[in-house]
């Protein structure tokens, strides 16, 4: 993990002559093969991509066809809760197979994602951070950015309800337009 490196920027394991990628004999990735020291400091916007905008319309379609108001806060907070408890009731995490989550996270990310741009000074972009580029929201002028699926994700996989009106709404306060 690049962030929390034990070794310093310029050191290199023997034998290796600086390249820290991988080992050539191996399909193993070194432990700093994700130190990537091209990735910007701080958040930057990058034009929407088009598995992003792709995973965006279907979440919106989704969300459409389930009815869910996304000018109303409430909603979206029953929306997920109902998500939630039934995540929560089927096993969750004990019981769930890799990326069986995935489908809830980032449809209720898009789903606060698209309030925000509603309600905010933030528009839908690619975001690109020290942790890699996502689908998420950002603001020019002050170079805010926000994953909504990571407002999610945390909470959703421990089975965390009631909380979207109160976060979200303090973001909403925060960045009005």
């Amino acid at each position: 993990m690049g962030l929390f490196s034990r070794k310093g920027r310029d050191s290199t394991p023997a034998g290796e002559g600086g390249d820290l990628r991988q080992d050539p004999g191996s399909d193993l990735l070194e432990p700093e093969a994700d130190d990537d020291w091209e990735r910007p400091l701080g958040p930057r916007e990058l034009p929407l991509r088009a598995d992003h905008l792709a995973l965006r319309d279907r979440c919106l379609s989704e969300l459409a066809t389930a009815g869910v108001d996304l000018d109303d806060l409430g909603a979206i907070g029953v929306g997920y809760d109902t998500d939630c408890s039934s995540w929560v009731a089927q096993g969750g995490l004990r019981r769930a197979k890799p990326g069986d989550q995935d489908p809830f996270i980032q449809r209720w990310g898009v789903a606060i994602g698209e309030h925000l741009t509603r309600t905010t000074d933030l528009r839908w972009a690619t975001v690109e951070d020290p942790f890699g580029t996502d689908l998420g929201l950002f603001a020019e002028s002050d170079h805010f950015a926000l994953v909504p699926t990571n407002l999610v994700s945390g909470r959703f996989l421990n089975g965390e309800s009631g909380w979207v009106p109160g976060v979200v709404g303090h973001l909403v306060g925060l960045r009005q337009r």
